[in-house]
């Protein structure tokens, strides 16, 4: 696959609000230079995140006429890949229908959404078994050239995790009864798992690195159980995963110890790790997407491309006063991208079509679109 240039497709504007034939949206993307799309489909619907995904009742009708198949073939004939995306530990309506299934966190408190966002850790194996019907589903359907694994960790929401911001005061799950008797479990342990808060002291002060290395275990064999089911739909598939932009040195070692993403282990189940640079979002410099994007790859040895955003976003509500930067100018993502260019980096990839969509007729999204077209052409 050529992953010099992608996007990701997260909701359906392109049809439902542009009026864009698939035909008329397949020309428009291969005349940009796009190489790949990371996509949603009516087969592996997303809920309502930073995007709105989810297809409302008044264009419910509309959206019955789109067929992702012939879409995706379309991006076939013009030498476009196709990644068909699924979140995975990120499912809201699953999660309120599954009660039994939150997290809990070191203070004994149940998770609960934040903003859009409420995740499940990967050890919940009625969810990943949810996912994997989904998927076959999905990939029999779409015959993709790859498949990727949205929100592949242990919750968290990491995009409030901004510069100046304290460890201490954020949550880590998962010290639910059930995660504690599977740790116990596999380790040959006794840790008392009755009460949360004292099943979280004794894990942190006694078994730390065994805990982080048991969490990371746990997202690995979550992927490795999945490509292991999808092999009989469709072989030779890659697999790629949202990667969490942090460097180890960050929130020590948060990207790890929080959220259960070691990119050494991860590297034996991700084909390609796809780095959420969201500079904007992180409130880090435009150089910064392609540093931690070149640590991710040094750290993996495999494939990773880095994405980046085209406007700015959590400027509202529970994000508004944050120290984020309210605009994303085109000289500001001009140098993201220059950086990335030198860099080690598979290729870039945009959040989101939409937003390269609605700017594309102004003088920013011109210049974006100028820019990303002669990236390493």
């Amino acid at each position: 696959m050529d992953l010099r240039f992608g996007v990701k497709i997260y909701d359906n504007d392109w049809f439902l609000r542009h009026r864009m034939s698939a035909v008329q949206a397949a020309d428009l993307l291969a005349r940009w230079g796009v190489t790949y799309v990371i996509a949603q489909s009516k087969f592996l619907p997303m809920s309502n995140s930073a995007v709105a995904s989810a297809v409302t009742d008044d264009d419910r009708k509309a959206y019955d006429a789109l067929d992702d198949v012939a879409f995706r073939e379309l991006l076939r004939e013009r030498g476009i890949a196709y990644f068909a995306c699924l979140n995975i530990c990120f499912d809201p309506a699953f999660s309120a229908s599954h009660p039994e299934l939150t997290a809990i966190d070191q203070w004994g408190r149940p998770a609960r959404q934040e903003d859009w966002y409420i995740g499940l850790p990967p050890d919940r194996e009625e969810n990943i078994a949810h996912k994997i019907d989904l998927l076959r589903r999905g990939v029999a359907a779409l015959k993709p050239d790859a498949v990727h694994l949205g929100f592949i960790r242990w919750p968290g929401f990491w995009e409030t995790w901004l510069p100046g911001d304290r460890r201490a005061e954020k949550p880590e799950y998962c010290f639910s009864a059930r995660t504690v008797d599977a740790f116990n479990r596999d380790l040959g342990l006794a840790v008392p798992a009755d009460v949360p808060t004292a099943a979280a002291r004794i894990i942190l002060e006694r078994h730390r690195q065994a805990w982080i290395d048991w969490k990371c275990a746990r997202t690995v064999s979550a992927i490795a159980h999945i490509r292991h089911e999808l092999a009989a739909v469709q072989d030779s598939l890659k697999y790629s995963i949202n990667t969490l932009p942090f460097f180890r040195t960050d929130f020590d070692n948060a990207v790890e110890e929080v959220f259960g993403q070691n990119i050494a282990t991860l590297a034996g189940v991700v084909d390609i790790f796809e780095v959420m640079a969201y500079h904007q979002i992180l409130a880090r410099p435009p150089q910064w997407p392609a540093e931690v994007t070149n640590d991710i790859r040094k750290r993996s040895g495999n494939e990773a491309i880095c994405t980046l955003q085209a406007k700015a976003l959590y400027l509202e509500g529970m994000h508004a006063g944050r120290g984020r930067k309210s605009e994303l100018s085109a000289a500001e993502f001009a140098q993201a991208l220059s950086a990335l260019a030198e860099s080690n980096a598979s290729g870039v990839c945009v959040f989101t079509f939409t937003d390269l969509l609605d700017m594309r007729g102004n003088e920013t999204g011109q210049a974006m679109l100028a820019a990303l077209k002669s990236f390493r052409s």
